[in-house]
């Protein structure tokens, strides 16, 4: 039998191993903005054309490779498969509340993606992502109002162990946004602001945009 250092061992590898991941999905999701940027300003691509092209290609995807691949492999769902997405199309069928929840996600990640690509294009990726690691600070306010103002069997208690943490992590993640965007400035740190040159009284706009040669008689 295992004993405990080859479990820590194990625990410990595991831990590893889902860092790697973590920061691969990373790398994955920077690339993926990179070249989104790319498309909307050097190539003029709308953000409407981009999210249909990376849904349409996304369901080509799942459809033909992801899903089948995850239907074979064993696991602990229905019929002994990690991922059983016929079964998840019956349970829709059988419960429209499901149906009706799946619809609903899928036009609000159509919407996010899509509003998500304007900033893009109106600003850079790099607002866009700093903006989108603000909504994880909505999603926990709100989940913290349900649980203590609406019902407490929903939403998510304060852990009173790493909830400072997290609001300390949360503060940071602001303060980080709201410098990067410039809206504060700390002296001596900042960028200074362009100077722009001051405007006298005895500007030359004040006189004739004519010379007097040049009037008609």
């Amino acid at each position: 039998s295992p004993t405990i250092r080859d479990k820590l061992s194990s625990g410990i590898n595991a831990e590893y191993g889902g860092i790697i991941l973590i920061l691969s999905a990373q790398l994955v999701s920077a690339s993926q903005m990179v070249v989104e940027e790319i498309f909307i300003k050097k190539h003029n691509v709308p953000p409407i054309q981009v999210v249909g092209m990376e849904g349409c290609f996304g369901v080509i995807f799942m459809t033909l490779l992801v899903l089948p691949v995850c239907y074979f492999i064993p696991g602990s769902g229905p019929h002994g498969s990690y991922e059983n997405s016929l079964d998840a199309i019956a349970q829709m069928y059988n419960n429209p509340a499901m149906l009706v929840l799946g619809l609903g996600y899928l036009f609000s990640i159509a919407f996010y993606n899509y509003f998500g690509l304007s900033v893009t294009k109106s600003l850079t990726a790099v607002h866009r992502t700093l903006i989108d690691a603000c909504r994880t600070i909505l999603v926990w306010g709100i989940d913290l109002f349900i649980h203590y103002v609406i019902i407490n069997s929903y939403g998510e208690a304060f852990d009173t162990k790493y909830g400072y943490l997290q609001l300390g992590g949360f503060a940071m993640l602001m303060l980080g946004t709201l410098l990067y965007n410039e809206i504060i400035r700390i002296p001596h740190i900042s960028t200074p602001l362009p100077a722009y040159p001051e405007i006298s009284a005895d500007f030359e706009g004040s006189q004739p945009l004519l010379d007097g040669s040049l009037r008609a008689n």
